[in-house]
């Protein structure tokens, strides 16, 4: 059973996931300038440093009591895997796994694909490993999403070539899924006090290890190597991107320590929604009618599924004073 305490200010969790869809839509833009142009294990690496040294510093420095064996309230070994698993999941596989939706299915598909399929995941993982059954609203809120997405992409469906595309689709919504694992097992471990440094610190150094592992690999341990294959505006660019990233991070972190799994992840579906204007306005990106329907659709789901459930109403029960006769 959830905790009551975590869920009882959704309103936080909402401004929290919300401020993490401007952070996400910023870091897009930021990737957008070098996409095409770097090894993505690599370029993944760059931008999960600026996190990995502010949550490691943080970790070392205040050394949190759940990740201490000898304290009481220490999270215990399973919990820390669970973590450390979770950042492999989503900041690994889910990148790899949208790399290939991205060359199959193109931008916009793989896009649409993906926060589909963090909409499904966080629902579903919300019900069966958080025993968090979306409320009607949330469901309902899902399901507009899902079809504003669809009619998002309608314009890359229609320009398909092959079935290609459909490959691309069924991958970007494995990734999306894949993304919502981390939110899933922060939440999990945030049922228990003071403990979001630790599922932010760990779930990135999960990541960031396989990272750096995959990349020493391909690349070897040399430094200058990396530095001639990136280049020092590029390295500038990612950098940047994951500062912003660890903002992004650390509020989706925050937001399903007080709110659901799946109103987090419906929300994150702004995400396109807020890249398609910075596209428009920033880069003359060009935006067609079907694109800004859908995006109507999108906001409208996510404002469905922020609709508070009332509870039914129970009158106070009537107090009855039995007098007795005394002579």
């Amino acid at each position: 059973m959830a905790d009551e305490r975590i869920g009882a200010r959704p309103a936080l969790g909402q401004a929290y996931a919300l401020l993490a869809v401007a952070a996400y839509a910023t870091v897009n833009a930021l990737l957008r300038l070098v996409a095409g142009e770097v090894d993505a294990f690599l370029g993944s690496l760059v931008r999960q440093l600026p996190l990995l040294l502010i949550a490691g510093t943080a970790l070392l420095v205040l050394r949190p009591h759940v990740l201490r064996r000898s304290a009481p309230v220490f999270l215990g070994t399973r919990w820390i895997l669970v973590l450390l698993g979770a950042g492999m999941v989503s900041f690994v596989l889910g990148n790899v796994v949208l790399f290939g939706a991205l060359d199959l299915g193109g931008l916009v598909v793989a896009s649409a694909g993906a926060q589909a399929g963090m909409a499904i995941g966080g629902a579903l993982l919300s019900f069966i490993v958080l025993r968090e059954p979306p409320t009607r609203s949330q469901l309902a809120g899902v399901a507009v999403v899902l079809v504003g997405l669809a009619v998002f992409a309608v314009p890359a469906f229609q320009g398909a070539t092959d079935a290609s595309w459909g490959i691309g689709v069924m991958l970007a919504l494995v990734a999306g899924v894949c993304y919502t694992v981390a939110n899933t097992a922060s939440r999990a471990v945030q049922r228990r006090p003071a403990t979001f440094l630790a599922a932010l610190g760990v779930t990135n150094l999960g990541g960031a290890a396989l990272l750096a592992t995959i990349v020493a690999i391909r690349f070897g341990a040399d430094p200058q190597r990396v530095v001639e294959e990136l280049g020092q505006g590029r390295i500038v660019i990612l950098l940047t991107a994951g500062a912003v990233n660890a903002v992004a991070l650390a509020s989706v972190t925050l937001a399903v320590r007080y709110t659901t799994v799946t109103v987090v992840a419906t929300t994150q579906s702004l995400v396109l929604v807020a890249g398609v204007l910075i596209g428009w306005l920033a880069f003359g990106e060009p935006v067609g009618p079907s694109t800004f329907i859908g995006a109507g659709i999108i906001l409208t789901g996510v404002l469905i599924s922020h609709i508070p459930v009332r509870k039914p109403h129970r009158p106070a029960p009537v107090e009855t004073v039995s007098a007795t006769s005394s002579k």
